[in-house]
Parts: C-alpha cells; structure tokens; sequence
C-alpha cells in the first residue's frame, strides 16, 4: 500500500490493459455498425485497422512505463552499488 501511495508502484498499465479491451469493444462497435449501413468495405477496414491501431497505441503507453520501471531498477542498482562502497 506504501508503494502505491508513494508512487513506487503504477497503476497506469493495468488501466492501459483495460482501455486497450474497451477499444477493442469500440472498433467491434464501430464494424458492426458499419455491416448494417452496407458499409462492408468500409468495416473490414475499421476492423483490421482498428483493431491495429489500438493494439499499437497500448503498446506504446506500456513501453514508457517499462522504460520507467527499468529506469527505477538501474538507478536501485547504482544506488546498492555505491552504498557497498564500490565505484
């Protein structure tokens, strides 16, 4: 509890996770909205494209904080290094 309230923990990606289904629930929205105006064309796009897009977009918000958690252990690293008094 004191890492999520001392933001040593982050909470972002699991909220990421969760964005990236309800996108997912948007572009099968979207496709299945355009079969019923006789858009066929135009739902295989939202869905193949879509679908893409969302997954991509997730992706890179995960990354940053990958970066972020891999930033964090480098700098614990450094910081047990000097603490044992080697350079």
């Amino acid at each position: 509890m004191q890492d999520l309230l001392g933001f040593e923990k982050m909470v972002t990606p699991i909220i990421i996770r969760i964005l990236y289904f309800l996108g997912l629930l948007g572009v099968l929205a979207a496709t299945v909205i355009s079969l019923f105006q006789g858009r066929i064309l135009a739902a295989i796009g939202i869905l193949v494209f879509g679908a893409i897009m969302v997954r991509v977009y997730s992706e890179l918000l995960i990354l940053l904080f990958r970066i972020h958690d891999n930033l964090v252990s480098i700098n614990q690293q450094m910081k047990d290094r000097n603490s044992s008094g080697q350079l």
